[in-house]
């Protein structure tokens, strides 16, 4: 089972990259303000989850069998609300930080309470990875390391919307939490 969502998650997540760039074609060309953030979460989510394989190869922090149903279900949890997030954005979800002239602030579902709920999802899968290999380690070093680029990520797609819609997101700032409802 733990194979069949992992793969499922790499499938869905290239069909959304190659969505959003069909999506974009013939749309106003983005400013980058990247930084290096998409290959971070790229590259950073693979080592972190090939370190976990190790660790669950090697049986280091080894939790429970029935544990790795409690990742099964972060894991579809995570990829659903991603999905969500990224279907709910459409033409302006992009892999890349980025802001076109059109572009509006979006506030309803998900966005409601959170203004990066795909983060949150990505997060809820790389816990889930981490339980479905029934590692401790592997649960750390998933949740702590995709948090940690997620925080350089927000911060470098905050100032992006800042800087283009000013007063209009500084007041959805206030309202929202960025990946946590009520925490954070």
């Amino acid at each position: 089972m733990f194979w069949i969502l992992f793969y499922l998650w790499v499938i869905t997540e290239v069909l959304f990259g190659i969505r959003a760039r069909r999506l974009q074609r013939g749309q106003p060309k983005k400013q980058n303000h990247d930084r290096g953030s998409v290959f971070l979460i790229m590259i950073g989510m693979y080592v972190l989850i090939l370190i976990s394989f190790i660790f669950s190869v090697q049986k280091l922090g080894e939790l429970p069998n029935w544990i790795k149903y409690a990742g099964y279900i972060l894991m579809v949890v995570g990829m659903v609300i991603r999905y969500a997030a990224i279907i709910q954005l459409g033409r302006f979800f992009s892999p890349v930080v980025g802001v076109v002239t059109d572009q509006e602030i979006v506030h309803s579902g998900l966005y409601r309470w959170i203004r990066h709920p795909s983060y949150t999802g990505g997060w809820l899968t790389a816990i889930g990875i981490g339980l479905g290999l029934q590692t401790w380690w592997g649960v750390v070093f998933c949740g702590v390391g995709l948090l940690l680029i997620y925080v350089y990520r927000i911060r470098i797609e905050e100032r992006a919307l800042i800087q283009h819609f000013g007063e209009k997101y500084l007041n959805y700032i206030r309202s929202t939490k960025k990946m946590f409802p009520g925490i954070w």
